[in-house]
């Protein structure tokens, strides 16, 4: 084998050297051998349903894995370097990166098997241990136990986890004994950065549950909240742990790997006590995190930074970063100096800059980091959801997402009012196999990445200001951690709903049409609002004119819009209509909203989506029919409450009975509210009327029926 190398460079042959000796197994320990020949027959198979890509980055892993298979038949000890190339070899030993502190745990630290880090995503991890994918992704489908617990930071939560798995598998530690999982300097500069000596409270509790590595589902986190401000805080530390762990134990086992290479009396003496060095993954990003608007991502990169090791002593291109992501020098955000004229969660959203498509990679090193780093070359990748996917379909690679193992999405809520679709199109694609090898070296990595099972390990940390079915489907088929998944089911409206927040008067009729399956439903509720609703409302004086429609789903709205104006002269010779969407113009909205005040139009269709990014008061309104409850529950109350206040005022909680009448012909006996539901909108109407009225409302055997509040 050495003739055969003796044509290549030095840091080639080293390179080979290394790879073939953290390949073959040593002699004396107790460790499970692989048959690399078998791995290449298994990674070459073809399986139905593939496509032609996946089939050929199926083949590109056999043809590496092969070549690694005939190193190890045909080569029984590395050869020595010779003293011509040691000079060179040490020069690129001292030239490798660093991530991490020295004091760091490692593999072969004592008590290093109950570190979280290690137990979860060492090589020969427990929770994938002697299991397929087939047989993985049947537990995770049907072999599932629940149970429901108090966890730290995220409350009353229900857990669910694989049968297969230990239950005190995700067992919350005490703060003393989750701290070790964590990098003592990381935490000193957390507990500095809040002029204390210890850990604040709810950064401390998220920290011990987040160190479980499961997945979690917190479906209350309010934007701009001190809480909110403390998770993100809490899971950045824990984000950039995760890299500097991974970091630091590749690097050791480099330069362990090239003493051996080096030293060959060293190593047959060592021999006995030599460590695995399974310790890589497809490609380098390890964590993502996903924000809707560049404000967000700003928050998020300045809690990265922060908690960045002692021994980096600069952030290059950060100042960019900065400059990039806020708003123009000398541009006033109008937002915040007219903030009494909007509610706070509006506020909070929108401020700063508020582009919606950005991505940025984050490289960590020894002594610096460094900002818009190449996808490949960084630890951590910052992005919008449409940023992501506009770089992935333009490339035609998504092979970055490959070895991701921490994934964090932030503003879910925030995320549904954008397109969803991009969520789910980022989703889709993370833990691949990759399309092409990217250099990796095979002999290194992890047996579950080879295996194709980085998914069920990788943990999921989701933050949403209320839950929704969208996110509840992603939670499902999205995170499939075998630790765990905790999902918090605490609302921020809390138990009795907004209903109390409605002026005092409002005849509230929720009208229930009855559906068999969820598929029905789009067809069914469009079937009632036009044979039943509509009817009602333009036989009544009152509700003829000045009715506003309410529409959650731009889908919907569009399929109202043409059904009215298809109808428009069957439906009365006096009867028109004004639609507005978050895609109308400005002069456009003006018109409309000019026009329905006036009286000149006697419908006004609005989308939810409208309300959320531009937050007007509409003016004019009598009579107000949702034709699905708001997914925001603030929005309901807020709405009715058009008449009397303005939107600040309305949503505040200190507006829940007091209504300063604004206009002086305005009576409260004569607005009324139409809701539209069926079963499938529970979630939705826990947040609104609260869960007990919901889940009578909603139970199966109630059929078609009227509720009326007041």
């Amino acid at each position: 084998m050495v003739k055969d190398m003796q044509g290549l460079p030095p840091s080639t042959r080293l390179l080979t050297l290394l790879n073939v000796q953290s390949a073959k197994p040593s002699s004396g320990t107790n460790k499970r051998t692989r048959d690399w020949h078998l791995l290449a027959r298994k990674a070459q198979k073809s399986h139905p349903g593939t496509s032609a890509r996946t089939d050929k980055a199926r083949h590109v892993l056999g043809d590496k894995l092969e070549q690694a298979a005939q190193l190890l038949d045909s080569h029984d000890s590395p050869a020595a370097p010779t003293a011509g190339d040691a000079a060179e070899q040490k020069a690129a030993l001292t030239t490798q990166e660093d991530a991490a502190d020295d004091s760091d745990d490692d593999d072969a630290a004592p008590g290093a098997a109950a570190d979280p880090f290690t137990r979860h995503f060492g090589p020969d991890s427990s929770l994938v241990r002697g299991k397929d994918k087939a047989q993985l992704e049947l537990e995770h489908d049907t072999q599932v136990k629940k149970h429901k617990a108090v966890l730290p930071g995220l409350g009353d939560a229900q857990v669910l986890r694989p049968e297969a798995v230990a239950d005190d598998e995700g067992r919350v530690k005490p703060a003393d004994e989750a701290f070790k999982a964590y990098n003592p300097k990381l935490l000193d500069k957390m507990r500095s950065s809040s002029s204390r000596t210890s850990v604040p409270p709810t950064q401390s509790a998220w920290l011990r549950t987040l160190s479980t590595y499961q997945d979690v589902l917190c479906p209350r986190i309010a934007v701009g909240s001190d809480e909110h401000d403390a998770v993100r805080e809490a899971s950045a530390l824990h984000a950039m742990n995760h890299v500097l762990k991974t970091r630091t134990r590749i690097l050791k086992n480099n330069e362990y790997l090239a003493k051996q290479a080096l030293d060959k009396s060293a190593a047959s003496s060592s021999s006995s006590s030599t460590r695995s060095t399974l310790d890589q993954s497809f490609t380098r990003p390890k964590v993502l995190v996903l924000t809707p608007l560049r404000n967000s991502a700003l928050s998020w990169a300045q809690h990265l930074i922060s908690y960045l090791p002692p021994s980096i002593t600069s952030v290059e291109n950060f100042p960019r970063f900065v400059s990039e992501y806020s708003l123009p020098e000398g541009a006033e955000d109008k937002l915040v100096a007219n903030r009494d004229n909007y509610p706070q969660d509006h506020v909070e959203t929108f401020r700063g800059n508020i582009d919606d498509s950005f991505r940025c990679g984050i490289k960590v090193t020894r002594k610096s980091a460094k900002m818009f780093a190449e996808f490949y070359q960084a630890d951590v990748i910052l992005a919008s959801p449409l940023g992501l996917r506009t770089s992935i379909e333009k490339d035609g690679d998504s092979d970055f997402l490959s070895s991701i193992e921490v994934l964090i999405v932030d503003q879910l809520d925030v995320m549904l009012m954008q397109n969803w679709d991009h969520v789910q199109f980022v989703l889709d694609r993370l833990n691949h196999l990759p399309a092409t090898d990217h250099g990796i070296d095979f002999s290194r990595v992890k047996p579950w990445y080879l295996d194709g099972l980085a998914s069920f390990l990788r943990q999921s940390i989701l933050l949403s200001a209320f839950d929704a079915p969208e996110v509840r489907g992603a939670w499902t088929r999205a995170c499939r951690n075998r630790a765990g998944r905790a999902r918090g089911l605490g609302m921020l409206e809390g138990e009795a709903g907004v209903l109390e927040r409605v002026p005092q008067g409002v005849r509230q009729v929720w009208s229930r049409f009855d559906v068999g399956e969820v598929t029905e439903e789009d067809d069914k509720r469009f079937e009632w609002f036009t044979t039943k609703t509509l009817p009602t409302l333009l036989k009544s004086a009152v509700s003829s004119s000045q009715t506003l429609i309410f529409v959650p789903s731009y889908f919907d709205f569009l399929r109202l819009k043409r059904h009215l104006s298809k109808h428009l002269s069957s439906l009365g010779s006096d009867f028109s209509f004004a639609a507005i969407s978050e895609y109308t113009p400005t002069p456009d909205v003006s018109r409309a909203r000019g026009a329905f005040f006036a009286g000149k139009k006697k419908f006004l269709l609005v989308t939810e989506r409208f309300h959320f990014f531009r937050r007007y008061r509409l003016r004019g309104a009598k009579t107000v029919v949702f034709y699905a409850p708001p997914s925001h529950a603030t929005y309901y109350p807020e709405v009715l409450s058009f008449p009397f206040t303005p939107p600040s005022q309305a949503a505040g909680s200190g507006a829940v009975q007091q209504h300063v009448l604004e206009d002086a012909d305005v009576d409260a006996s004569e607005l009324s509210a139409h809701v539209l539901f069926s079963r499938f909108d529970v979630m939705k109407m826990e947040r609104i009327v609260g869960k007990a009225d919901a889940k009578k409302m909603c139970a199966r055997d109630v059929g078609e029926r009227r509720f009326t509040f007041v």
